[in-house]
């Protein structure tokens, strides 16, 4: 199994980090403050690949995602190239380092597209849930929707996105050093490398 080199890691969590603190710093210089308001900007830079080192995203749930286990796991996203569980995961980091109340939820799809909280062994998909203002909130990135939880009931909300004044600073140099990192990865597998060894001079 391949593993970032020591060098590769610091990059990836320091740019990780570096962005995270960024993309808050930007959300509140463009007056954008609630969290549901907060979460259609994040999405809808997503959506735009501003959030990829190449300016696309792709939604692709089968792939042979490299599995990476000494980084962030929602820097995989500046690849590019995401399953939900990558996206949500980005977009959890994203709203907590905005200190909302969000968490993770892991859930077992059916046939009968019906869904069910299981460990995250268990899980095929990973959504995220959001409590604020005395409400509850179901959100899922990689599906583009958000609902209201009233009860036993998930009513849709229809947001809007204020991030049109953002567009211009993304994909910044995080998002490109961490994607960079993540292709060179991808390349080693295709050459059928799996270890990397960390030599200190």
């Amino acid at each position: 199994m391949l593993y970032l080199t020591n060098k590769d890691q610091t990059i990836v969590e320091n740019s990780y980090r570096n962005f995270l603190e960024s993309l808050k710093n930007n959300l509140t210089s463009a007056n954008i403050k609630t969290s549901l308001e907060c979460y259609a900007a994040i999405t809808n830079l997503l959506k735009t690949g501003h959030f990829s080192f190449t300016g696309k995203m792709h939604y692709q749930a089968s792939f042979a995602y490299l599995d990476l286990p000494n980084m962030p796991e929602g820097a995989q996203t500046m690849s590019g190239l995401v399953c939900c569980r990558h996206i949500n995961l980005l977009v959890n980091d994203i709203m907590q380092t905005l200190s909302f109340n969000s968490n993770l939820l892991y859930v077992k799809i059916t046939q009968e597209d019906t869904w069910h909280k299981v460990d995250p062994s268990m899980a095929n998909h990973v959504v995220i849930t959001l409590k604020d203002n005395n409400n509850e909130y179901l959100l899922d990135a990689y599906n583009d929707f958000a609902f209201k939880i009233v009860g036993t009931n998930l009513e849709p909300i229809e947001l809007t996105s204020k991030a049109d004044t953002l567009m211009t600073k993304y994909p910044d140099e995080n998002v490109k050093k961490i994607g960079l990192v993540l292709k060179n990865y991808y390349q080693l597998r295709e050459f059928g490398i799996d270890h990397l060894y960390d030599y200190e001079y």
